[in-house]
């Protein structure tokens, strides 16, 4: 019998691990362990990686790139690639933020496609840097094309129905919801050597972690706010930062230079680590910090909750779940520094009522993580 063909559309794919692929490659994999075969259309946001490869089963086509905007790629090509292939598929599965969702979906519907897009996260441009006229109005064009993207597509997905219902996009095609949460397994392999050589010394230390990219909307001036009032509670602490600091498309991490600088001889930054790496990453932790403005649903909560450590999180739409349904670890209120500190040392100085929770963070995500085409 021959496999359904879903065709699946995002503006960055693998090698690009963020947690924006991360999940986006969860659901191909989710889709062919069901039964599916599955193909991904991209950019070639580099010119070193291979047109078209497979990739855990996954089909994957990827076309140059028109431009760079801000944080995309952007393509014109990848509309020729989707209209010369469209006719091989039954389903169209894209993966928003997306600058062409709308084109995507009214051809796809025009010719009788089931049309699922599945959102990460309103776009949420800086408010400190940047030209905040250019920001805003990226902004609106965002709103503009992607919510008559949602009315017409057969389902909206996301993390959770809590970030649907607080989505400027999503609010209003609510009768289409559905829930997926990847369950995230991290590999089990050694660590390299140079990840030995970064953290040998961290090993005598009370370890609060942080990971992701070094942006406005993750609120890490916020925690690096609150680190001096959480080292006076807390003695031999240290702050573990794992990912991209200097990002090409905001300037972040220049403009927090003077806290960095006045935090140094608690705070160490460890690079982007590889998958492997990031596994033996959480488990030296002791609280992971998830301080955003807006978030979706952090991948990086997944797998430092599924590694046994307890999370403190900024009472935002979407990622305050997994803490508000499993009880492992704290909400705390954003932009509160005093706030954010005492969620800290309450989990450090009450370790063992967290850790009972921990099991049901598994239960949560097994409830979620299968992706449903119909």
């Amino acid at each position: 019998m021959k496999k359904t063909a879903v065709l699946m559309i995002s503006e960055y794919y693998v090698p690009h691990w963020t947690g924006i692929v991360i999940t986006f490659h969860e659901i191909a994999k989710n889709l062919i362990f069901q039964g599916y075969d599955m193909t991904v259309l991209t950019t070639k946001y580099d010119n070193k990686i291979p047109h078209k490869e497979v990739v855990d089963g996954v089909n994957i086509i990827r076309v140059p790139y028109f431009i760079r905007l801000s944080r995309t790629h952007y393509s014109i090509e990848i509309i020729f690639t989707f209209l010369k292939i469209l006719s091989r598929f039954q389903t169209i599965v894209i993966n928003s933020p997306n600058s062409n969702i709308l084109f995507f979906t009214v051809i796809a519907k025009l010719f009788g496609k089931k049309v699922i897009i599945y959102h990460q996260g309103d776009l949420e441009l800086p408010h400190q840097t940047g030209n905040q006229l250019n920001n805003r109005v990226m902004e609106i064009i965002f709103d503009v094309f992607t919510i008559p993207s949602f009315l017409l597509a057969d389902k909206a997905v996301t993390y959770t129905r809590d970030y649907a219902v607080n989505s400027r996009v999503m609010k209003y095609s609510l009768d289409k919801f559905q829930s997926y949460i990847p369950f995230l397994k991290l590999p089990n392999a050694k660590p390299s050597q140079d990840f030995i050589r970064k953290t040998a010394h961290l090993r005598r230390y009370i370890l609060i972690g942080l990971a992701g990219r070094f942006v406005e909307e993750k609120g890490y001036d916020v925690l690096l706010k609150a680190i001096p009032g959480i080292a006076k509670k807390i003695k031999n602490v240290r702050f573990v930062f794992a990912g991209a600091t200097n990002m090409e498309y905001e300037s972040f991490f220049e403009e927090n230079h003077l806290l960095i600088k006045k935090n140094k001889d608690n705070l160490v930054f460890l690079g982007l680590l590889s998958r492997a790496d990031l596994k033996h990453f959480y488990k030296m932790l002791d609280v992971f910090v998830i301080s955003s403005r807006s978030d979706c649903f952090p991948t990086t909560q997944i797998e430092a909750a599924l590694q046994g450590v307890p999370i403190v999180v900024t009472d935002i739409p979407g990622a305050r779940m997994l803490v508000k349904t499993t009880g492992f670890g704290e909400i705390v209120e954003g932009e509160n520094i005093k706030a954010l500190e005492d969620g800290v040392v309450k989990i450090i100085k009450n370790k063992e009522k967290y850790n009972q929770n921990a099991t049901h963070v598994s239960t949560f995500i097994k409830n979620n993580d299968t992706f449903k085409l119909y």
